[in-house]
């Protein structure tokens, strides 16, 4: 069992409001639908395995099953019993993959008289199936449908569906559709068929000859040909114990026979009846209220007989009636005037005699009217051109407190509409669908929730008799509700400080934040408190709150004072390598310095004894050079011979 497609949400709804703004009362219907589906799947040229697996399948059945050998290649021959080359070599054609299998087996061929076993017999050979299978499956869901209004009715004294002892719903199948749910079959044959539209509402709403269509093929396709059946809910005491209960009797066509199913009258016991209704304008102890079309048809009319008028004016305007005396007139004057046509001639006996009737214009009097047409209609439903936005002049020379009070005003009676229908119509409506899910469900759905999938299981709904169904009104507007909403989203910044917000809370307006901006998808835009993020996407981790403007302010000091702090020592230290530089350079100046005193000292020096050597030897020589002299003054004088 699996469970149906989902019913058409969108067009249920739609369905059923217009039904009810048009037809007085919109009805829809809920049950239980359990039906039987059948898949049918061919497959060709399939080997052994792959046919065990198709046929192994849960639920499948064979239909048609043909099978063959595999050709084998053996050389350039193919040997297939009961197969000539050409049928081989088109098989081959048709599908490669026969091709390829007989190549395979083509591999293992032994020797001739090898391939034989013992008792000399052929051994088994792989073949390829074509089947034909049914795959049968049960589908079970809850099915919802609108009701065409003209084939719902209820009792007279009826004030709700929920108390009233009979309603009845009108349905059309085809004669294979009420085979297949088990009714009998030569009753079934035997009803008539329904042709013709027979109610005021279904020849209006037969706008393009439908029902002339409908059985067109009845001669031909006795299948298809529809049966009207008509579906009684009764409160009566059918076992006779003087106990009335609820009862579905099934009857068809017009004389209300009475269908059998598995040989016994199709009357089923109910718990609920299972339509809900609405009407948008409610009359007290009452079923039937009010559509907005009757609160407006009358104008209508009287719209309709206005304009008529006017457009008759103006077609007086424009072919007047013409005084004609006889005294001008001749045989061809009538006929003359009768045609009307641009530079048309009219022939008198003397001119000037023709004059046209003068008429009034009563587009004057006829517009005023028709505004007044207009305001009452917007009076009655509320529907407005201010509220629409179509009217240019609808907001010269007015401040935006009346524009808005104007608006709402328009507004109420289109609001009282929406919450009658949700508090009735919808409200019952999926009060019936939680019932009947309740008691026929009988597996675990997985279903999208929160964008999360979630499984859902109702048979844990069994003890679950209180159910409360909230109505999304009566809140303002959606201007409105985000105004609301963004002053406790500054409330909630406030009592921040106080302890009085948690993140949960924060998240919670966020997420009414963007409903209200009309994303259904919260995560997208925020992310859940304590939601661990995505490995493979380290730009889903949730940023970090941002840091206290005081601390903030602390530390934007210490890391000002910490640069002051830096700055001074690097400073400092500049000037420690400055002054060492130079102390270093002023060292090797003076070592220099005296380096270059010692050598002049040494040279100096060195002038000083090569200076005192040479005195010492110039007064030697002299002192030498005096003794010479003493010497010589002393000595006597040589002998002459």
């Amino acid at each position: 069992m699996s469970s149906c497609s989902k019913n058409p949400g969108f067009l249920v709804l739609y369905s059923f409001i217009k039904d009810a703004l048009l037809s007085k009362v919109g009805v829809v219907k809920v049950w239980w639908e359990c039906r039987e589906e059948v898949e049918r799947e061919t497959y060709l040229d399939q080997p052994d395995d792959a046919f065990a697996l198709i046929v192994s399948q849960p639920g499948v059945e064979v239909v048609e099953h043909t099978e063959r050998d595999v050709p084998l290649l053996i050389g350039s021959e193919s040997v297939m019993a009961g197969h000539s080359a050409s049928e081989d070599a088109r098989e081959r054609a048709y599908n490669p993959a026969i091709h390829l299998l007989a190549k395979k087996m083509d591999r293992r061929v032994k020797p001739a008289g090898d391939e034989l076993g013992p008792d000399r017999s052929q051994p088994p050979r792989p073949k390829l199936h074509d089947v034909t299978i049914e795959i049968r499956r049960r589908r079970e869901c809850a099915r919802v449908e609108g009701v065409t209004p003209e084939e719902f009715g209820i009792s007279r004294r009826a004030r709700s569906i929920k108390d009233t002892d009979y309603c009845f719903h009108d349905v059309f199948r085809t004669e294979s559709q009420l085979i297949a749910q088990g009714y009998d079959r030569e009753q079934v044959k035997k009803l008539p068929s329904y042709t013709l539209a027979h109610t005021i509402e279904e020849q209006a709403r037969d706008t393009v000859n439908e029902s002339t269509l409908r059985q067109g093929d009845d001669g031909l396709n006795t299948s298809s040909r529809l049966i009207r059946i008509t579906e009684h809910y009764v409160r009566m005491d059918y076992k006779g114990n003087d106990e009335a209960a609820l009862y579905r009797c099934t009857t068809a066509g017009e004389e209300g026979e009475l269908l059998l199913r598995d040989s016994e009258a199709d009357v089923v016991r109910e718990d609920v009846i299972p339509f809900a209704a609405m009407t948008p304008v409610i009359v007290t102890h009452r079923f039937f209220g009010r559509s907005i079309a009757d609160l407006v048809m009358d104008i209508q009319r009287i719209k309709t007989a206005l304009l008529r008028a006017l457009l008759d004016n103006a077609y007086l305007a424009n072919n007047p009636r013409t005084e004609v005396p006889e005294s001008h007139a001749t045989e061809t004057t009538l006929d003359d005037l009768l045609v009307s046509r641009p530079g048309g001639i009219v022939r008198t006996k003397m001119p000037g005699g023709l004059s046209v009737i003068e008429h009034p214009d009563i587009g004057n009097h006829v517009f005023p009217l028709l505004q007044y047409q207009d305001a009452t209609r917007e009076w009655r439903t509320g529907v407005s051109r201010q509220g629409q936005g179509v009217d240019p002049n609808a907001l010269q020379n007015q401040v935006a407190t009346i524009a808005n009070q104007m608006f709402n005003a328009g507004q109420a009676k289109v609001k009282m509409i929406a919450r009658i229908f949700a508090e009735t119509g919808i409200r019952d409506l999926f009060s019936l669908l939680h019932m009947t899910i309740r008691k026929n469900g009988s597996q675990a759905q997985t279903v999208r929730l929160r964008n999360q999938w979630v499984t859902v299981d109702p048979r844990d709904w069994k003890a679950r008799a209180d159910m409360t169904i909230n109505v999304g009104l009566g809140t303002g507007s959606k201007s409105e509700q985000l105004a609301h909403l963004q002053l406790i989203i500054g409330a909630q910044k406030e009592a921040i400080a106080a302890g009085l917000v948690s993140a949960k809370n924060l998240f919670h307006s966020a997420k009414e934040l963007v409903k209200l901006a009309g994303h259904k998808n919260v995560d997208a835009f925020f992310t859940p408190p304590g939601a661990p993020a995505d490995p493979n996407d380290p730009a889903s981790a949730p940023i970090g709150p941002p840091a206290d403007p005081k601390h903030a302010e602390i530390a934007a000091r210490a890391q000002t004072d910490q640069a002051k702090i830096t700055a001074d020592a690097a400073h400092q230290k500049m000037k420690l390598d400055a002054q060492l530089a130079f102390e270093r350079e002023k060292f090797a100046l003076e070592k220099e310095l005296k380096l270059l005193d010692l050598q002049i000292a040494r040279e100096r020096h060195q002038h000083d004894m090569a200076r005192d050597a040479a005195k010492t030897m110039m007064d030697a020589a002299e002192h030498v050079e005096d003794a010479r002299k003493r010497a010589g003054a002393t000595a006597p004088a040589p002998l002459v011979s």
